[in-house]
C-alpha cells in the first residue's frame, strides 16, 4: 500500500470525514496488509480440528444476527451496510 497526499491535509481547519490516524502508517513504519481465509485453505482441517472442541464444549463464543423467512433477505443484505448485524448477518430459510 502506498500512502501518500498526508501534506495536503496539514492546514485543515475542520477534519476531515474518515479515519484520522492514517498518519501512522507512514510515521510508525506499518505494515498494512489484508488476506483472505482462503489464502490459508491448508491449514483448515487443522484448525476445524482444534477449534472444533471449543466451539462445541462452549469455551469458545460467536455471536451471529440470524432473521427467519426467505423474505427478510433483501432487508438483511440492506442491514449490512447499515451495521445492524452483529457477528455473521444470516437468513434461516428452513428448519435447522
Amino acid at each position: 500500500m502506498i500512502a501518500c497526499g498526508a501534506i495536503s491535509r496539514y492546514n485543515d481547519e475542520q477534519p476531515q470525514p474518515g479515519p484520522r490516524n492514517l498518519n501512522f502508517i507512514v510515521t510508525k513504519r506499518l505494515r498494512v496488509q489484508g488476506f483472505i481465509v482462503i489464502d490459508h485453505r491448508d491449514r483448515f482441517p487443522s484448525f476445524v480440528g482444534e477449534v472444533g472442541p471449543w466451539v462445541r464444549d462452549g469455551r469458545l463464543e460467536y455471536r451471529e444476527t440470524i432473521l427467519d423467512g426467505i423474505e427478510r433477505v433483501p432487508g438483511a443484505f440492506a442491514g449490512l451496510f447499515r451495521g445492524d448485524n452483529v457477528g455473521k448477518m444470516l437468513v434461516r430459510v428452513g428448519p435447522d
